[in-house]
């Protein structure tokens, strides 16, 4: 039986969900959301993009964005809000992305130059930062 690092033993060896959707709190999901345009080049997605394709409230994506957890986001929401901003917290690439942008000081120059960026992004990166702080 494999043992975690908390010491803990973990019959199948894998990762908790739990532990998985703790790492990328629904602030952090949503400053990830963005859409390819080019070879190397994406354009961040507004909050009206992801309620259209989450089949969801403008008003209910703006709640979301702004917690740094999802223990108050039902799970069906939790996974239509998470599928919109195209970030799948269980899937290793997804993941491994969002890690190497983090450990790079995410500069989020994809944000930077949205039309959204004083209105929408840059008060969720305060959120994430304070919450980061906590």
């Amino acid at each position: 039986m494999k043992q975690s690092k908390n010491g803990r033993k973990n019959p199948t060896g894998t990762r908790s969900p739990w532990r998985v959707l703790k790492r990328f709190p629904p602030v952090l999901v949503r400053l990830l959301a963005r859409e390819p345009v080019a070879r190397k080049h994406v354009r961040a997605l507004s909050d009206q993009e992801v309620a259209i394709r989450a089949e969801m409230p403008l008003k209910r994506i703006a709640e979301i964005s702004s917690m740094t957890s999802w223990d108050t986001v039902p799970i069906g929401e939790a996974e239509r809000f998470c599928r919109a901003c195209r970030f799948d917290p269980f899937n290793c690439y997804d993941r491994n992305r969002a890690a190497a942008y983090n450990r790079t000081n995410a500069r989020y120059t994809y944000l930077r130059i949205s039309p959204y960026w004083n209105k929408t992004f840059k008060p969720l990166i305060k959120v994430l930062a304070d919450a980061q702080v906590s």
